[in-house]
């Protein structure tokens, strides 16, 4: 019996497929199947071009983005002992280390500025005004640097700021 039910189902599927559906020779008020794939490959292709030209726009970006980047140079490092670089257990210990250690430097400031902004209902405007009204006046360990660097405290990045070790920036000597 399943042998005769496939028999028929070939036979079947034959049958149309010799015959056709005549739809391509057809002509009527619909449109034919060959307009309408061409339809569709040409919105294929323009969706493709579409496509290629967001991903231009973007390459174009970055690569003005890296250019801009490598006009001003590298990022200013953040204040604190340095991170430490990857692989096994001691090297993750160290590093858990020093981030507490990181972190326990950045407490003191990050509390004076919190208290500043309760006060004043904002945080510092800019560097100086960190270090005169509360840095200088509270006696505030920023933490370790070299000879030839110097804090920066830049209001605009994070909640409450962020503090940089940059190089130091010599002054003209007054003429």
């Amino acid at each position: 019996m399943t042998a005769f039910k496939w028999g028929a189902g070939l036979l079947l599927t034959l049958a149309i497929g010799a015959t056709g559906c005549d739809s391509s020779t057809r002509t009527g008020g619909s449109a034919s199947m060959d307009e309408l794939a061409s339809a569709a490959s040409a919105q294929k292709a323009a969706e493709q071009q579409k496509k290629d030209e967001q991903a231009e726009a973007e390459r174009k970006a970055d690569e003005a983005q890296r250019a801009a980047q490598a006009a001003a140079g590298p990022p200013p490092k953040r204040a604190g002992r340095p991170q430490v670089g990857e692989g096994g257990y001691l090297t993750a210990i160290v590093g858990a280390r020093r981030r507490v250690l990181n972190e326990s430097d950045r407490w003191p400031w990050v509390q004076a500025v919190t208290h500043f902004k309760a006060e004043h209902g904002r945080l510092p405007k800019d560097h100086a005004e960190f270090m005169n009204k509360i840095v200088i006046p509270m006696e505030i360990n920023l933490g370790y640097k070299e000879e030839d660097e110097e804090f920066f405290y830049d209001p605009n990045e994070g909640d409450w700021g962020e503090l940089y070790v940059v190089e130091k920036v010599e002054q003209p000597a007054p003429e």
